[in-house]
């Protein structure tokens, strides 16, 4: 114990990185009205055309500029989903799981489980199932299975679930091979990664009864304010330009993310609850709203409208420092067109179903005409809906919500991590 420790000293935090039973997730306390408000939003966007307007920002996002890529990948570099993975290794297993040799680690979309294992597969020197090709999937090519065996003393991992079946009549008979052998114990005591969308699809066809499921445990405002404390970031100030306050505290940097992370603002509460305790979502968004300062010229015009606000002149005072990087106020998300009908619908649904697909295989999956398919998919891009990861087509991070909402709305079958 440090010489500076009391017996009234505070109980330390629960650790950041969490894995726990997926019945045992609880997202954050602000979820609920966070749908409630996503939802208004599209309301007026489906009414009006427009999104409603927020209050009077301290500083307006016209004031504001974007980051230069370097100074952005600084402040907010890709997640180490390392310390997740080693968090696997603090779980305790229930004794009514031991029995079972498969354990399903499931992500949310962007939580990067195949990452999480593909680490854990490292530490523990366990074998690597790589998933069949398209060609084997529609093929029913039985030889992948076939080369399967039991990995004698070393334990073995499948990080992408998602990437072994297709929604296709053809796609589906080596999933449901591999799940058989896997938790009949034949390939011995392994690891499965999945996406959240793909197992809500796979117990439709494959039952899993009995098999534990994990997952990563939300991240709430506090936990994000631990992670977005990181030691490394140095004495940068997060300033809201919606209130002008700082959104962390002023010690952070020392190194000890205990230290002053004891709550958490209100905006960072918001985030939390808007990605319903996804982590990796929360990133996305965090990265989004980052922007600088004006040149200083622009920087004193632009304080001249902002006098009559205390907050606005500390925010001005602080932002008069290199080290002050503000937050965009609100948290925009593309919205779908109105008139979006089935096919769009059938579209996205597909997309997070296999997180992500590539152009020729899409068009098998799809129930209308190639030349309609690539009209709906650059049209959905430009409205910030779909982005192209190399060559498959994803739901952009920030889109989402809106997407998996417009999908709840139509009852299409969606992951498990309700509100």
């Amino acid at each position: 114990m440090s010489k500076h420790a009391t017996a009234d000293a505070p109980p330390p935090p629960p650790p950041l990185w969490r894995i726990v039973p997926t019945a045992d997730y609880e997202v954050p306390a602000d979820s609920q009205p966070a749908t409630l408000q996503r939802r208004w939003h599209a309301l007026v966007h489906l009414l009006f055309g427009e999104a409603d307007d927020d209050a009077q920002p301290a500083r307006a996002e016209a004031d504001l500029r974007a980051l230069p890529q370097l100074r952005l990948a600084n402040l907010a570099p890709p997640i180490d989903w390392a310390p997740a993975a080693r968090a696997l290794d603090a779980l305790e297993t229930p004794d009514r799981d031991r029995a079972s040799p498969v354990r399903l680690f499931i992500g949310q979309p962007y939580c990067e489980h195949a990452a999480i294992l593909a680490h854990w597969a490292q530490e523990h020197g366990a074998v690597v199932i790589q998933p069949p090709t398209t060609g084997q999937i529609l093929a029913g090519d039985r030889r992948w299975l076939d080369e399967l065996g039991p990995c004698a003393d070393r334990p073995w991992v499948l990080p992408e679930l998602e990437r072994c079946f297709l929604r296709h009549a053809s796609g589906l008979d080596l999933v449901r091979g591999f799940l058989a052998r896997a938790l009949s114990g034949a390939l011995g005591p392994g690891l499965i990664g999945c996406d959240s969308w793909a197992l809500a699809f796979i117990e439709r066809i494959s039952p899993l009864p009995g098999t534990p499921t994990l997952t990563l445990q939300a991240f709430d405002g506090l936990a994000l304010t631990r992670y977005l404390m990181r030691p490394d970031r140095g004495h940068v100030r997060f300033l809201s330009a919606r209130s002008g306050e700082p959104l962390m505290p002023e010690d952070a940097g020392d190194g000890d993310d205990r230290q002053g992370a004891e709550t958490a603002c209100a905006e960072l509460r918001q985030l939390a609850a808007h990605c319903r305790g996804n982590p990796g979502l929360a990133w996305h968004y965090w990265r989004a709203r980052l922007r600088a300062a004006p040149e200083r010229g622009q920087q004193s015009h632009a304080a001249d409208g902002h006098r009559d606000t205390p907050a606005a002149e500390d925010g001005q005072r602080l932002a008069a420092a290199d080290d002050v990087v503000w937050v965009a106020p609100g948290i925009r998300t593309p919205t779908l067109p109105a008139e979006s009908g089935e096919d769009v619908a059938f579209l996205l649904h597909a997309l997070l179903l296999h997180r992500g697909l590539e152009d020729g295989v899409l068009a098998a999956l799809q129930p209308i005409p190639e030349g309609r398919l690539q009209s709906h998919l650059l049209r959905l891009q430009a409205l910030d809906l779909l982005v192209r990861d190399g060559v498959r087509w994803q739901v952009a991070p920030l889109a989402y919500p809106t997407v998996r909402e417009f999908l709840r709305s139509r009852s299409y079958l969606t992951d498990g991590f309700r509100p």
